[in-house]
């Protein structure tokens, strides 16, 4: 072996916290591209390699929110809300996917619409078949092929096809506060209700059950993901006085809460690493976590710039890293999993 790449791998062992193939974790936070007072919300990984994001803010006293993009190397560009053709002022967006069709659909918690923007900037809105007034949060691509979102004014489910019509379902919902949702491996929807603290699970077809998500009745299920192990896995970002949970519920309905170290996290997206953990934002804990599915959970802060980055969503990138956003600290964050397959050895290191 040539002796300089021996030395190479020497000097990465020595970053290695652990035996096993385990790295240290490294963060970076991006800034620049990313207008004041934007308040980076949500975050998903597109058709185009890129992450897109959500801007909840006006940016500075504009006109709106937005919809931002960053590229694996950290370079941003803004589609702002009264700027863009067809993207209307006042614009809130929340929460953001990648749809059946190519292009990111998305949810605007202030103008009660969604929104359906190309990787080429192109937006168009949609409100015809929307209750007057709807509150929409969460967003998902569905198994059937249309887009899945909750309505929490109205506690509804509502489906849009990728031609953009739209259908409520409200029936058998009892919980309130509905927030995220996702696609389950039993090729169902399932969300939360964070008022109702509830897991609620609905067919494609409408039907809904729901289960009780938590012993504390403050538990507060905000984002949910399915898990590598075919189970959902749920952030509990209520309990903000006493230990905040990461709960699991299987297809059937069993629930398991493990608790976090931390008084007053608050935990709020979840994804699913390339690293086969789940790994979620702390809001009110500056820090990014990671649980395994038996239940270890670590937590994350070195090279979040704290206090006041507010990590609250948080997708799995093309690049292998985990992306997240920063709320009130207003940058995109990422995060390597600490796994070998983070680091690239590149080709000058090669060599008998």
């Amino acid at each position: 072996m040539n002796p300089c790449r021996i030395l190479f791998f020497c000097m990465l062992a020595s970053l290695c916290l652990r035996s096993g193939g385990a790295w240290a974790q490294v963060v970076t936070e991006y800034s620049v591209g990313i207008t004041a007072g934007s308040f980076p919300t949500r975050i998903a990984t597109g058709p185009d390699g890129n992450l897109w994001f959500t801007e909840a803010g006006s940016g500075g006293g504009g006109s709106g929110g937005g919809i931002g993009r960053i590229t694996p190397l950290g370079v941003v560009t803004e589609f702002k809300a009264g700027v863009i053709p067809g993207f209307s002022a006042g614009a809130q967006p929340w929460a953001i996917t990648a749809g059946p069709d190519g292009n990111l659909w998305y949810t605007d918690i202030n103008l009660s619409r969604i929104g359906r923007i190309t990787p080429a900037g192109v937006v168009t809105e949609f409100n015809i078949g929307l209750s007057n007034g709807a509150q929409l949060f969460g967003i998902t691509a569905g198994p059937d092929g249309n887009v899945w979102f909750t309505d929490s004014n109205f506690v509804q489910i509502g489906t849009i096809t990728p031609a953009g019509v739209i259908t409520e379902r409200g029936a058998g919902i009892t919980g309130g506060g509905l927030r995220d949702i996702t696609t389950g491996a039993d090729g169902n929807l399932w969300f939360t209700e964070f008022f109702g603290n509830k897991i609620g699970r609905i067919t494609t077809t409408g039907v809904v059950t729901e289960f009780d998500a938590s012993f504390n009745s403050a538990a507060g299920p905000f984002g949910i993901t399915a898990g590598p192990d075919g189970n959902l896995w749920f952030t509990e970002a209520g309990a903000s006085s006493s230990p905040p949970f990461i709960g699991r519920i299987t297809t059937a309905g069993v629930v398991t809460e493990f608790v976090l170290p931390t008084i007053g996290v608050v935990p709020t997206g979840i994804t699913v690493g390339t690293d086969g953990n789940l790994w979620f934002a702390e809001q009110a804990g500056d820090a990014i976590g990671r649980i395994t599915t038996t239940g270890v959970v670590t937590e994350f802060t070195a090279g979040i710039t704290r206090p006041g980055a507010a990590p609250f969503g948080i997708t799995a990138g093309p690049d292998g890293n985990l992306w997240f956003t920063e709320i009130t600290g207003n940058r995109i964050g990422s995060i390597t999993t600490g796994a070998l397959d983070d680091f690239i050895f590149v080709d000058g290191f090669d060599g008998a």
